[in-house]
């Protein structure tokens, strides 16, 4: 326990953008590279000439992966448009960046983690405030320390903490709303075009299950020019891969804004707290809550999450709790008040006696 309570703590929301969906964007990315690398035919497919030996084949293949060109037959020509559209036997495909662009979003669901790596770094948990010791102490001094820690980051930090936990939510919710909106808009299946206040569907082709590529091949002296259509299962790939990736981020969104406002509410709204807290919190302090901002409810969760549910309500005991002067019905001193008694206390009670 000692060394899993000075890990950062992620929420489910949190592992769902920190991790799941990095994972699957890294794995998704990886097998396409080696599937280009190791099985090219698996991903592009061409009708050659049937001189082509094996290593024409592959060059084949190769020459046309690489040329990121789709030509349109000329049925797809929208005549007498022609004009509009002056490259239209020449239409850039991008599926050999679009393994690229998914590395890219992937770093964007790394940016708040690093955020939230970085911040509890330099304000610090409970469990990392105290000394490094701590797993070996008893329970009791261990809650009293954390208690302890708690107090001198709050007076320290007043609300800093629970205003950048709620920053780093915010940043999670726009980083996933650009992310569905980005998907929505790079990999859209079509444009609008207007002219003369007519509108004319374009087809965008992100994912050209056929294209059509020119190359060359120089044997001693001579260059032939050739002209080859390929198949293209990786845009079928790619296409089915966005398709469901880009309501994987609608879900991962909704989840993440429903979290969010629960967690505000359990942290901010007096009767949502009391729900929250109750039974690590005493009754009589829950009770006593009004509206406001509180870093100790942060650092009471992190406790909850990393050493669990008794340790915090320890914690809490200890932090809001404060002993007694005297020992209802002994009639004895707290020892704690005694060792440490107010300067000049000593010399009147010597002055009465």
């Amino acid at each position: 326990m000692a060394d899993n309570i000075h890990r950062p703590y992620f929420d489910f929301s949190e592992q769902l953008n920190f991790f799941w969906t990095s994972l699957i964007l890294l794995l998704f990315v990886s097998m396409v590279t080696v599937l280009r690398y190791v099985f090219l035919s698996s991903l592009i497919t061409c009708w050659t000439p049937v001189q082509f030996e094996s290593q024409h084949n592959y060059y084949t293949l190769q020459e046309c992966w690489s040329q990121d060109i789709a030509m349109a037959d000329e049925s797809d020509i929208l005549r007498p448009d022609q004009e509009f559209r002056p490259h239209a036997f020449n239409h850039k495909t991008f599926h050999r960046w679009i393994p690229v662009v998914l590395l890219f979003m992937m770093l964007g669901f790394q940016i708040p983690r690093a955020f939230k790596i970085m911040t509890d770094l330099l304000l610090g948990t409970p469990s990392t405030i105290v000394r490094e010791d701590i797993g070996t102490d008893p329970r009791t001094d261990r809650a009293r320390e954390l208690a302890d820690a708690i107090k001198e980051a709050g007076e320290r930090n007043r609300v800093i903490r629970t205003m950048v936990f709620f920053l780093i939510k915010i940043l999670v919710g726009l980083n996933i709303i650009i992310q569905i909106s980005f998907v929505k808009w790079y990999f859209r299946d079509s444009v609008q075009i207007g002219r003369d206040n007519n509108t004319l569907a374009t087809p965008v082709y992100m994912f050209p299950k056929t294209i059509r590529c020119r190359f060359e091949i120089r044997q001693m002296t001579n260059v032939h020019d050739y002209e080859v259509q390929c198949k293209m299962p990786i845009n079928y790939l790619l296409e089915q891969f966005v398709y469901i990736f880009w309501f994987w981020l609608l879900g991962v969104g909704i989840f993440t804004g429903l979290i969010l406002i629960a967690q505000l509410a359990s942290l901010v709204i007096p009767p949502f707290v009391r729900l929250r807290f109750r039974g690590i919190i005493p009754e009589k302090d829950l009770s006593q809550r009004g509206f406001c901002f509180d870093d100790a409810l942060l650092y009471l969760w992190d406790i909850e999450q990393s050493s669990g549910l008794s340790m915090a309500r320890e914690v809490a005991v200890k932090l809001w709790n404060s002993p007694p002067l005297v020992q209802p019905g002994s009639g004895e001193y707290n020892t704690q008040i005694v060792q440490n008694p107010v300067p000049g206390t000593q010399q009147n009670l010597l002055k009465t006696l």
